[in-house]
């Protein structure tokens, strides 16, 4: 096993650990008496869809060795056979509702897809589909490290201060009633954001991507918060470029 695998594995262990101390964290409490362990044991084996027995190994390694005791071996386990056919296509599902809210755990993921009637319940296995989540890269460990780079970086390519640099584009909104007879019209969002800031300064919808709606998008800008020193914008249809834009 090269660095690199070790580093990987030694990551998953961490990850792992901490999600099973997470789960036995009301056992810590050294007042607990024998009956009110039990009790304790089987409601957070329920709640995680485990057995008594499995959630008594963790309690037992963790009072004896500690956070070491709740680490799984030096390999990652293989894949059991039983899994579904289209387990692959559950993953890239998985994958992506992590991607839409990263703070979602592994045990929301399965309740969605088995809502959406996805995939059966108690199909889905926390333990093996949140393995399978950090090999992709979307263990909680690299979303974390994700978040602290997208934070760091939006802000390393951004002007300085405010008002030095606006952005602006336009997208394309949904189609409203609102042509003759009630004819379909397909909109428009004209936008203009502080590169600074990412406030956005002016946003409005029109029925076209004239020229006018790109003068009135940045005059809009400059009335509720003054002159900037210049803007950068990507609009294609624009036939005529103001004097103080850049286009792209």
């Amino acid at each position: 096993m090269n660095a690199n695998s070790k580093l990987v594995v030694q990551r998953w262990q961490d990850e792992t650990a901490l999600s099973r101390f997470k789960m036995i964290a009301p056992l810590c409490d050294g007042a607990i008496d024998p009956a009110k362990r039990v009790q304790l044991r089987r409601e957070i084996a329920s709640a995680n869809d485990l057995s008594y027995k499995t959630i008594k190994r963790y309690d037992n390694a963790y009072q004896a060795q500690g956070f070491e005791g709740l680490k799984p071996k030096d390999r990652m386990p293989r894949d059991s056979k039983k899994l579904p056919e289209n387990y692959d296509d559950l993953l890239q599902e998985a994958i992506q509702l992590r991607r839409e809210v990263p703070s979602r755990s592994v045990d929301k993921i399965i309740t969605i897809l088995e809502l959406e009637n996805r995939v059966a319940p108690g199909i889905l296995k926390r333990s093996t589909l949140q393995r399978r989540l950090y090999e992709a890269g979307f263990g909680s460990t690299h979303l974390k490290v994700y978040k602290e780079a997208q934070e760091s970086s939006s802000k390393r390519f951004c002007k300085p201060h405010r008002m030095m640099l606006l952005q602006g584009d336009i997208k394309y909104g949904p189609k409203l009633p609102i042509g003759k007879n009630g004819a379909l019209v397909q909109t428009y969002l004209s936008s203009a954001i502080d590169d600074h800031s990412r406030m956005v300064l002016s946003s409005r919808f029109y029925d076209n991507q004239e020229e006018l709606v790109v003068e009135e998008t940045f005059r809009d800008a400059i009335l509720k918060y003054g002159a900037f020193d210049a803007c950068y914008f990507d609009y294609p249809d624009v036939l005529t470029i103001p004097k103080f834009c850049v286009a792209a």
